[in-house]
């Protein structure tokens, strides 16, 4: 099998990021069905939104196999970890925790407001809850923190 390649997304990836985000994720475990939460959605993954991700000085990673874009992460605000996708026929095989990690080297914390279907991921890499569970835009999160084991806080 060809290896996952992993690197700093292109300009002209954001199609690509696009369609990995709409293989990835199941838009009703997402939402709540309502027209806010999927318009929220839409947003997010539009490729206008995840091209000025690229441009900016924010950190992102796309995970690549025979050119097709299968895992990407995209934080805001320094250390705050805003999206976190791998598409389902790649998950369990260690790309989401391998994008973390590249991106998360020199930071002390982190922290998500992890949907529901993504919590187990974010407790295996060592995120603790921090709070409670919320909806804004009808899209539940549950605030989380990931200290670095490697740095003293």
């Amino acid at each position: 099998m060809t290896p996952i390649a992993y690197g700093r997304p292109q300009l002209g990836d954001e199609y690509a990021i696009s369609g990995c985000l709409w293989a990835a994720a199941d838009l009703w475990e997402l939402t709540d069905g309502t027209p806010d939460s999927v318009a929220e959605w839409l947003q997010l993954c539009h490729p206008d939104e995840l091209r000025e991700r690229i441009l900016s000085d924010q950190k992102t990673r796309v995970a690549t196999w025979n050119g097709v874009v299968v895992g990407f992460i995209a934080f805001k605000r320094g250390n705050h970890l805003s999206l976190l996708f791998v598409r389902r026929e790649f998950a369990g095989q260690g790309i989401g925790r391998s994008l973390f990690s590249q991106c998360t080297v020199d930071l002390d914390t982190v922290t998500v407001n992890a949907a529901e279907a993504a919590v187990g991921f974010y407790q295996k890499v060592g995120f603790k809850p921090r709070g409670d569970r919320f909806l804004k835009h009808g899209i539940w999160g549950l605030p989380m923190v990931w200290i670095n084991p490697t740095t003293s806080l």
